[in-house]
């Protein structure tokens, strides 16, 4: 018979002398009905906190959690991938942007305020749609962002998406082949099956508006997303993708933009921008 299953210990409450006291006592309290439902009314005031930061010259609401990704994904944003948001400053007003890798949202609510976007946002982990979904509707963008809850690949596909990791915020799911952005295997903590489909297929099939302008960061399976894209690409004006760190990801990913007519531009940190020149 499989073995009993049940989702690990959140690291905040095993790393320290605080994490560990909260942890027993919380056990303690889920002995109790009372405690039971002590626990469960913490939990729903806890995931309804919000909080407020400036992203340049943009005031952005924002869904947070102490002691998670949350915070960290838009407070930090401008320390992690200051090249990404200059990027965005460059791209037209009111153009098409398709986020794909959104997590919670911090590019696409950005987009959608400081360049009135319309924006795609592409993510398949359960557990960053519902902080993805409350960021839109913090900032008032639920008319210009679309969530797509689907993961994209070269074709379509019933496959399993593995995960690193549940927690809020977190990155590195791979969908359909189990690798990441070093071209190694995962250590898969969860997965489910689900459905992918191709960027191509996103257009036809969905009637997704063509983008002008992808950024792209999957940790790992970038090159396989852009094959099943040829059609999306060859009108794409600007690209910025994170590129795969080995060496098969990086020339899956260089050779299907150099045949869509894209030059890369530019380098910075792990991103490489490609536009039609």
């Amino acid at each position: 018979m499989p073995q009993p299953r049940n989702f690990p210990t959140h690291p905040s409450l095993q790393r320290s002398i605080k994490g560990n006291v909260t942890r027993r006592v919380l056990e303690a309290l889920h002995r109790f009905r009372l405690g039971r439902t002590l626990i469960s009314m913490t939990t729903r005031f806890a995931i309804s906190q919000t909080a407020s930061t400036k992203i340049r010259d943009v005031t952005v609401q924002y869904s947070t959690i102490e002691f998670s990704w949350l915070k960290t994904r838009f407070e930090d944003i401008e320390t992690l991938e200051p090249t990404t948001l200059t990027w965005i400053d460059t791209l037209s007003p009111n153009s098409v942007f398709w986020d794909i890798g959104a997590n919670i949202g911090s590019y696409a609510v950005y987009a959608g305020l400081s360049r009135k976007m319309q924006v795609f946002a592409f993510e398949p982990s359960p557990f960053n749609i519902e902080f993805l979904a409350k960021n839109i509707w913090l900032n008032n963008l639920e008319s210009q962002i679309t969530v797509i809850p689907i993961a994209l690949s070269d074709k379509a596909a019933k496959a399993p998406l593995f995960m690193k990791s549940i927690e809020w915020g977190n990155s590195g799911s791979t969908f359909g082949e189990n690798y990441g952005e070093r071209g190694q295997p995962i250590a898969v903590e969860f997965e489910y099956h689900t459905i992918g489909f191709s960027m191509d297929q996103a257009v036809s099939w969905l009637q997704i508006p063509q983008p002008d302008y992808i950024k792209l960061d999957v940790d790992g399976i970038e090159g396989l997303i852009l094959s099943g894209g040829k059609n999306v690409l060859s009108k794409v004006k600007s690209l910025l993708v994170e590129l795969p760190q080995f060496e098969s990801g990086q020339e899956l990913v260089k050779s299907t933009l150099t045949q869509a007519g894209l030059t890369h531009e530019k380098t910075a940190q792990h991103n490489e921008i490609w536009s039609r020149l």
